[in-house]
This record gives C-alpha cells, sequence and structure tokens, in this order.
C-alpha cells in the first residue's frame, strides 16, 4: 500500500494540498492508495476538497499511532516534535496508514502551508 502522509495549517487549501501531493508522487513514480491526515484536522474542507481533487479517502491518524512509528522518522522538526511528539506529522502519518513493514519513500516535503511524505508499506 502506498500512502501519502499530509501535515497541514488550517490556513492551507485543498488544491494547495493536492499540488504538493502530486509533486511527491511523482518524485516517486507511484500513485497513492489513501491519503493520511491527523485525525485533528480530518474533518478541515481543504482535506476533503484535497482527497476529491486526487481521488483518495482519507484516513484519520490519530497522535498516539503517529508516536509508535516516531523512529521511522527522518525529518526532526523541533516544532512538530515539542507539539505532536513526532518529527514530521506528514511521515508519521504516511507511515501509520502505510500498515506493516512501512518504510519512507519520499521524505517531507514543505509548501504553502502543507507537508508530503510518502510512504509504503503492507497495508493494515
Amino acid at each position: 500500500m502506498i500512502a501519502l502522509g499530509i501535515g497541514l495549517t488550517s490556513a492551507v487549501d485543498g488544491a494547495a494540498i493536492a499540488a504538493l501531493a502530486r509533486r511527491a508522487l511523482a518524485h516517486a513514480g507511484l500513485e497513492a492508495s489513501v491519503l493520511a491526515v491527523p485525525d485533528w484536522r480530518a474533518d478541515l474542507p481543504a482535506v476533503a476538497a484535497a482527497a476529491r481533487l486526487l481521488g483518495l479517502p482519507v484516513a484519520p491518524v490519530s497522535r498516539a499511532a503517529m508516536q509508535t512509528v516516531e523512529a521511522a522518522v527522518v525529518t526532526r522538526s523541533p516544532e512538530s516534535l515539542a507539539r505532536y511528539g513526532v518529527g514530521s506529522v506528514a511521515e508519521a502519518a504516511a507511515l501509520v496508514a502505510a500498515g506493516r513493514g512501512a518504510r519512507l519513500l519520499v521524505a517531507r516535503l514543505a509548501e504553502a502551508g502543507a507537508t508530503c511524505a510518502v510512504a509504503e508499506g503492507e497495508g493494515p
């Protein structure tokens, strides 16, 4: 399973998220199966818009689940570590959603209030 992990501010729009996601997927040369987002942001209109533009289901990921994969996160944002307990929300969300044996294919990319990462795993 290929998971696209997203971190975002409440000010970002769906088109910006989708554009960043497409860039990350093009870098990996893959198509995603799911759009993984932190559960506290899953209800934002921008998430629904990005999912619609990308044609992907949304997979909300809890902070606790993201913290279980912290050792596999490669980006070390001090702000993200202090606030969420993970170095990168996008990377952690992608790893959780990708499932067993997950590994990062594209580390965090950031642009216009959003972050994005791509992970591959065996699925839930």
